[in-house]
C-alpha cells in the first residue's frame, strides 16, 4: 500500500519567547501545548482554504523552544512540493496560527527590548503552518481571545486578568472599590474576589428560590378562587334546585356555563321564579299565611315546604321574617 504521508527527519521551532516582528512576544512557560496536541495540524503559509498539508509529532518544550516534527500529507497537492522543499532546505521556518490568548500582560517588568506590544503568558496555537520567512505577514497578525473573538493589539488593557500582572495604580484603585486596604496584594485581591462570585451565586439561588416559592404561592391561591367559586355555584345551583327554579338538566347546563362567573349565576337565579304545578296556579294564593311569621310557619307546616316556597317566590319578606327571627 503507498503512503500517503510522509515524516520529515528534523525538528523545527514552533515558536520561542523572544520578540516577534509584531513587537509582542509568547511565554514558551504559558504555553498549553497538550490543547494543541489534541489536534495539532498545520498548512503551507497559513492558507486554510488549500487544505491541510501537515501534522505536527514529537511536540515538546525544551530550553525555552516549542519543538514539533511534521508529517506531511501526501494527499494534498502542495503536499509533495512541501515535502520536497523541507527535506532540501528550502523551508526551514514554523509559524504558529490562529493564537488564542488567555492571559497577557503590559507590564514592564516582562517587556524585552524592542517590544512594544503585549506578553502572551498564556496561550495556545489551533494551527502551525510551514513557512519560507517566520513570523510572515499571515501568520501573527491576528490574535483572539477564547470566544474567538478578534483580539486588536492597539487596545488590548494593561489588565487582563490577575494572573497577568496588575500596575500599582490598578491594584490600588480595585482594593478601594472593594473596600480593602491599599496594601492588599493580588492575592488577597483574588480572595475578595472570589468570595464576591460566591456571594453572587448564592444571591442569585436565593432569588431563584423565592421566584419559585412566589410561583407556588400564586398558583395555589389561583387553586382555592377556584375551589371556592365551585363551592358557591354548587350551593346556589343546589339552592335553586330545592326551591324548583331550576330542573336537573337546566342545573348542569347552568354549571357548564357559569363555571367561572358565579356572581352572574347568583343575579340570573335571584329573578328567576319557583316552578308551580298547574294545580298549584289553579288553588291560588294562601291568604292565610300572609300574616304568619317564623313561628308560624314552623308550627303548622313542620315540613317546611311553605318557607320553602316563601324563599323562592317572596325572597324579600323570607329575609325579614329570618331576620325578625335569629337576629333579635
Amino acid at each position: 500500500m503507498t503512503e500517503i504521508f510522509k515524516k520529515i527527519d528534523r525538528q523545527y521551532v514552533l515558536s520561542d519567547s523572544t520578540v516577534n516582528e509584531y513587537g509582542f512576544r509568547l511565554l514558551t512557560s504559558g504555553y498549553q501545548i497538550d490543547t494543541f496536541r489534541k489536534n495539532p495540524i498545520g498548512y503551507y503559509m497559513h492558507k486554510r482554504e488549500e487544505g491541510i498539508v501537515l501534522k505536527w509529532e514529537d511536540l515538546k518544550i525544551e530550553d525555552d523552544q516549542v519543538l514539533g516534527t511534521p508529517v506531511i500529507n501526501l494527499s494534498n497537492q502542495r503536499g509533495m512540493q512541501t515535502c520536497a522543499e523541507s527535506e532540501n532546505g528550502f523551508l526551514n521556518a514554523a509559524s504558529v496560527g490562529h493564537i488564542v490568548v488567555l492571559e497577557y500582560s503590559m507590564e514592564k517588568e516582562l517587556m524585552l527590548p524592542g517590544q512594544t506590544g503585549p506578553t502572551i503568558t498564556k496561550w495556545y496555537n489551533k494551527e502551525c503552518s510551514l513557512v519560507d520567512i517566520p513570523g510572515n505577514s499571515n501568520a501573527l497578525t491576528q490574535l483572539y481571545d477564547a470566544d474567538e473573538n478578534v483580539l486588536n493589539l492597539a487596545d488590548m488593557s494593561p489588565v487582563r486578568t490577575l494572573q497577568s500582572g496588575f500596575s500599582n495604580n490598578g491594584l490600588a484603585q480595585l482594593c478601594r472599590t472593594m473596600e480593602l486596604s491599599e496594601q492588599s496584594n493580588e492575592g488577597v485581591l483574588l480572595n475578595a474576589v472570589v468570595n464576591l462570585v460566591a456571594e453572587a451565586k448564592n444571591l442569585k439561588a436565593t432569588q431563584l428560590a423565592l421566584e419559585t416559592e412566589k410561583l407556588a404561592l400564586v398558583n395555589e391561591l389561583a387553586e382555592m378562587n377556584t375551589q371556592r367559586q365551585h363551592a358557591e355555584i354548587d350551593a346556589l345551583l343546589e339552592r335553586a334546585l330545592e326551591d324548583k327554579k331550576i330542573t336537573t338538566a337546566l342545573r348542569a347546563k347552568l354549571a357548564a356555563d357559569y363555571a367561572h362567573n358565579a356572581s352572574g349565576l347568583k343575579d340570573l337565579l335571584s329573578v328567576m321564579p319557583a316552578y308551580r304545578t298547574i294545580a298549584d296556579q289553579l288553588k291560588g294564593p294562601r291568604p292565610e299565611t300572609s300574616q304568619w311569621d317564623w313561628d308560624d310557619y314552623e308550627k303548622n307546616d313542620p315540613t317546611g315546604n311553605r318557607l320553602k316556597e316563601l324563599r323562592a317566590n317572596d325572597p324579600t319578606r323570607y329575609r325579614e321574617l329570618f331576620d325578625r327571627k335569629f337576629s333579635a
